[in-house]
């Protein structure tokens, strides 16, 4: 059995890598274990569904470019140490 698809955590990043980029293998695998649909290509009802998963699991913003998504964590700096 192949190995399941999991959301990126936006806790592993930091103020020197506050993003992720996720292939397309990726947004796919993962989109079709979570729907029970069987995509075979990125579609714009995929992306705004990956989007809206990423955000409510935490990431700031979801973009993609091309095929691939770009999760941005919002991470800040504590300065006051």
């Amino acid at each position: 059995m192949a190995r399941p698809f999991i959301i990126p955590d936006p806790k592993d990043r930091s103020v020197n890598e506050p993003t992720k980029v996720v292939s397309a293998n990726q947004v796919l695998g993962f989109y079709n274990q979570s729907t029970g649909d069987k995509k075979e290509r990125i579609v714009e009802s995929v992306k705004e569904w990956y989007k809206q998963t990423m955000r409510d699991n935490g990431w700031g913003d979801a973009t993609f470019h091309g095929n691939q998504c770009v999760l941005t964590a919002n991470v800040k700096l504590d300065n006051t140490k």
